[in-house]
């Protein structure tokens, strides 16, 4: 029945991957499949309707032809597109806004969904509860960060949760160059997702930020600035290598770099999405 503050500021920082996105959305139009095409279209629009409620977006009526027999080809090439991008421009809270719906009205089922996002790295996952006279109750189950366990960047999918909350606890520790380090390892990942090119993922940020530079929607300044941060990480000492020089990053330095670096991955995914 949606989400509390606590539970949507939590997936904020949450970032779905690419691949994951896919696979849900494989498995939507797996569902909507039907041998026959309207009721196809008539199962496609509840699909598509659910997500636009979640998402703010107008609904889509459909009108029959005069006999009221079928649909117009306009209505079946309308209603496919926006089913194919539903899991691509929602953001993290909308996505599993949307997953919860599809649940609750039984469109899709826990145990699948919550396989995609699991074998995705994602920090939540659904549960179901029926009651004996077939009513569902559905609720997320959003991991804590320890559940998850430590960030492995040599991994596909590195949770960008995990992450952020390395960054936050280097800067409680005054480990300034930490903070830096986590933040340039938050917007490679990041930039990863956005590029969505198999090909960048064992790639350095420094080797693809010219693609990433043409798929994000952030404004070219931010990017400017995390460029920048990506560099002063592979000089900085202690941030990406062992230094006997001491690091020259301060306090408020790496406070606002903290506070920028979340700003931008929730920004990021806002700007895709509109």
């Amino acid at each position: 029945m949606g989400f509390d503050k606590k539970e949507k500021g939590q997936l904020e920082l949450e970032v779905v991957p690419h691949d994951t996105r896919l696979r849900l959305t494989r498995l939507i139009r797996h569902r909507c499949a039907h041998p026959e095409a309207p009721f196809q279209l008539v199962w496609t629009a509840r699909f598509v309707n659910i997500a636009n409620h979640a998402m703010h977006r107008p609904t889509l009526e459909l009108e029959s032809d005069d006999w009221g027999e079928d649909y117009p080809h306009a209505a079946y090439a309308k209603l496919e597109s926006e089913r194919e991008l539903i899991m691509r421009i929602a953001s993290t809270v909308e996505l599993a806004e949307i997953l919860g719906d599809y649940l609750q009205e039984k469109l899709l089922e826990r145990d699948p969904v919550n396989e995609i996002l699991e074998e995705g790295n994602c920090g939540f996952t659904f549960k179901v509860r029926e009651s004996h006279n077939d009513e569902i109750s559905v609720s997320i189950v959003i991991k804590s960060v320890k559940d998850i366990g430590e960030a492995d960047l040599s991994k596909e999918h590195p949770n960008i949760r995990v992450l952020v909350n390395r960054m936050d606890r280097t800067l409680r520790d005054h480990d300034y160059a930490g903070v830096l380090h986590a933040s340039a390892s938050i917007f490679e990942v990041l930039a990863k997702d956005v590029v969505k090119n198999p090909n960048v993922q064992d790639k350095t940020l420094a080797s693809f930020f010219g693609a990433y530079r043409k798929a994000s929607g952030l404004p070219g300044s931010i990017l400017d600035y995390i460029e920048q941060v990506y560099k002063e990480r592979n000089i900085e000492p202690l941030a990406g290598h062992g230094s006997v020089k001491e690091p020259k990053i301060e306090a408020r330095e790496a406070t606002l770099l903290d506070e920028m670096t979340k700003a931008i991955v929730r920004s990021e995914r806002k700007l895709l999405s509109t």
